[in-house]
């Protein structure tokens, strides 16, 4: 429709909103301001036909003005109509897209061409370049580039594929398994992904496969991604290691004729092979047989490990057991084939989980003599922490409760059933009194009262509620039952004056964690083999939980108290190979068999790493009594 494809994502970038600025416009496309204006002037002309056009209001930005409803609703039948327009909404959206256009090019690129494409400089393009040569690194794959020539990508068709599944489809949002988003629909523009999806659950279902959503969206993707390279004649050769088992070799061979008669291509053994690895990383088929026993014995050693180092006594769970032979037979499996499967829910677990992953990284690495992924052990952390949970309620001691209910009975009984609909398993209520009753009560042993009367006691904790339990009332009263499992000591109990370190200068990584380590040391809480550990635990994967916080900490508990170590850093320090900086830095050491009540302290990790608010208060205090100052705010510290 526009004249070229810039013209398009600037009359779209306006359309779909109320106000767009010169500035917003110039920093989304990489152009100057005069450019933007030319571009305007040119999309007018070209809309005017629809009597609509761009207008500039004064100190808001440019916006849309449409004149004729059914010319504007005809412009917008036509603009639907482009669907092989890609937005470029972020830096990330040209990455993919230039990563894409590498992997699939045969011949060299020419870097003019590419910046034209995702409407930037050539200067702005090169700034592209390190990010996707660092992407393509960890792939195996070479970014060349010639003069005269332009740019290429070399490697090994599976390494291509690997990457443009896992860095130009994004498979870590809820929608994933909701149909096929744009992207993936530009990717595979010529091909039929809702014809794939059939096919694939079909083949599943009546073969009795098992297979999460997820899984299944993956299969789609990856028999569309064969199909795709298949048409441009890039092949996966056949590897001899891995040949397809009898029993499943006629499931492959029906899935590979349905797809070779809708999609009109002809498939290898090496492609075949390729489905067959897929099937069997996303599905619980086990094609590769694991040594049950041993497998079992180290199930038991895991959770031994994790008792004798965290005090969590998961050994009796037989449900856990069950689920972790599952999870280790597949993952077992697709080590064998070097079938490294993504795990999309990474970060989330890492900041929502961070003890039962903390606890599974460890504990693995004791057990097996092989490493595990990060992704793997996000996986496995998952069951570790269901177990956990299980272990709470089972240990969980109720808090003993009396009512208090002015208005008779009947709404005593219904506020004891509501009650014990929502929280039987965290409370048992030991009397239902009247307010003359309260007056007189002996209330040693009971933990808090709940009325439905306005009252207040200096004996007792009082919870005022509606006879009905709204949603408010629910809420307090879970505050209160999480609130009394903490210590009024809580903060003093971990942080120590003597632990505390504000840092105005440049410090690197290393000399950060060696001051804390001596701090710990001076105290005599650690020994001076404790930084040594806090260095091979952060080999092992680093210990920042975002781009701001991390907590080193050494392989196991081995400390004569449990405290933690606090440094402030005003100047951001470099954590991790992919450039991530932290400023407040926890470190951490435990006594053994404290490990369980260390698990409260997690709390305000995660509420640390959910609040930017808390965040920036920490990096704001200057001294340890502005530090406690500002944790102790903190709602789970409330009482």
């Amino acid at each position: 429709m526009f004249s070229n494809s810039r013209l398009e994502e600037i009359f779209i970038q306006i359309s779909k909103n109320e106000f767009t600025t010169i500035k917003e416009l110039t920093n989304l496309f990489h152009v100057t301001d005069r450019t933007i204006r030319t571009d305007i002037q040119a999309i007018n002309l070209e809309i005017a036909k629809y009597e609509c056009e761009i207008l500039l209001k004064r100190k808001s930005g440019y916006y849309l003005m449409s004149y004729n409803k059914d010319k504007f609703k005809e412009l917008q039948n036509q603009m639907e109509k482009q669907t092989n327009v890609l937005t470029f909404n972020s830096l990330d959206d040209r990455i993919k897209y230039i990563l894409q256009k590498l992997l699939y090019s045969q011949d060299y690129v020419i870097l003019d061409d590419l910046a034209n494409e995702v409407f930037v400089s050539r200067n702005t393009l090169q700034n592209y370049i390190k990010p996707i040569k660092e992407t393509l690194e960890t792939y195996n794959l070479i970014y060349v580039s010639k003069p005269n020539l332009g740019v290429k990508v070399f490697g090994n068709e599976k390494d291509k594929r690997e990457c443009l599944i896992n860095e130009i489809l994004c498979k870590d949002t809820p929608t994933y398994i909701i149909g096929f988003t744009k992207e993936e629909q530009m990717l595979f523009k010529d091909i039929d992904l809702f014809e794939i999806q059939t096919l694939v659950n079909q083949l599943l279902n009546k073969h009795d496969i098992h297979a999460s959503d997820y899984d299944r969206k993956n299969l789609v993707m990856h028999c569309a991604l064969m199909i795709s390279r298949v048409k441009t004649e890039n092949y996966i050769p056949f590897d001899v290691q891995f040949p397809i088992q009898d029993d499943i070799c006629e499931l492959i061979e029906q899935l590979c004729i349905q797809l070779e008669n809708k999609f009109d291509i002809q498939i290898t053994s090496g492609e075949k092979q390729y489905i067959y690895l897929h099937i069997a990383s996303n599905t619980h088929m086990n094609i590769y047989s694991v040594n049950t026993v041993k497998l079992q014995n180290q199930i038991t050693k895991l959770l031994e490990v994790i008792y004798e180092e965290y005090n969590f006594d998961l050994r009796p769970d037989a449900i856990l057991k069950k689920d972790l032979f599952n999870h280790f037979s597949s993952i077992l499996s697709s080590k064998n084939i070097y079938m490294n499967k993504k795990n999309p829910l990474l970060n989330t677990i890492k900041t929502n989980f961070p003890l039962p992953f903390e606890i599974t990284l460890t504990s693995t690495a004791k057990v097996f003599s092989e490493a595990l992924t990060e992704d793997e052990i996000g996986y496995i952390s998952l069951h570790i922490g269901a177990a956990i949970e299980r272990c709470f309620t089972s240990m969980y001691q109720k808090k003993r409760v009396v009512l208090v209910c002015g208005s008779g009975i009947a709404t005593t009984r219904m506020l004891e059933a509501r009650l014990q609909t929502f929280f039987n398993s965290k409370i048992v209520i030991v009397n239902k009194i009247s307010y003359a009753e309260f007056m007189h009560y002996d209330f040693a042993n009971i933990d808090f009262v709940i009325s439905t009367i306005p009252i207040q006691s200096d004996n007792i904790p009082v919870e005022v509620v509606d006879f009905t339990l709204k949603n408010t009332d629910i809420e307090k009263i879970s505050k209160r039952l999480s609130h009394m499992d903490k210590k009024a000591n809580f903060v003093a109990k971990f942080f120590d004056k003597q632990l505390f370190i504000h840092k105005s200068n440049e410090v690197t990584k290393e000399d950060v964690l060696t001051e804390l380590a001596h701090l710990l040391e001076n105290q005599n809480i650690v020994s001076d083999t404790f930084i040594h550990s806090v260095l091979e635990r952060e080999s092992i994967a680093c210990t920042n939980l975002n781009d701001i916080f991390a907590i080193p900490h050494p392989m196991e508990a081995c400390s004569k108290e449990t405290k933690v170590a606090v440094a402030i850093l005003d100047q951001p320090v470099e954590w991790n190979d992919k450039h991530e900086e932290v400023q407040i830095i926890f470190m951490i050491s435990i006594k053994q068999g404290e490990q369980k009540q260390f698990e409260h302290l997690y709390d305000l990790f995660i509420e640390i790493v959910g609040n930017t608010k808390l965040q920036q208060d920490i990096v704001h205090s200057n001294s340890f009594e502005e530090f406690l100052y500002t944790i102790s705010t903190v709602d789970i510290f409330n009482s």
